[in-house]
């Protein structure tokens, strides 16, 4: 049986399909972060029932919680890759 594998060096494959899934998990976050807003937005806007100073400031911290989950990985997937610059 034929593998990727085979004609790449040892661990080339397993280190895309990492790049690959962190890079699916920050995309992930990514849209989290935009539904998190969306929702924000649209209840500020709401007039009838108007929601409360609570739920607003609840709906904002979610998202201010996703936004630094994004940046927190982002910024993980980062390091490893700018080391990798700095010993070139």
């Amino acid at each position: 049986m034929w593998q990727a594998t085979i004609w790449e060096p040892a661990g080339r494959a397993d280190e895309r399909r990492s790049v690959a899934d962190e890079q699916a998990q920050l995309a992930r976050l990514r849209l989290q972060v935009d539904e998190r807003w969306r929702t924000l937005a649209l209840a500020s806007e709401r007039t009838a029932p108007p929601l409360s100073a609570q739920a607003l400031e609840r709906l904002y911290d979610a998202y201010m919680r996703a936004v630094d989950a994004y940046v927190a990985r982002q910024r993980a997937l980062a390091r490893p890759h700018e080391a990798q610059r700095r010993a070139s």
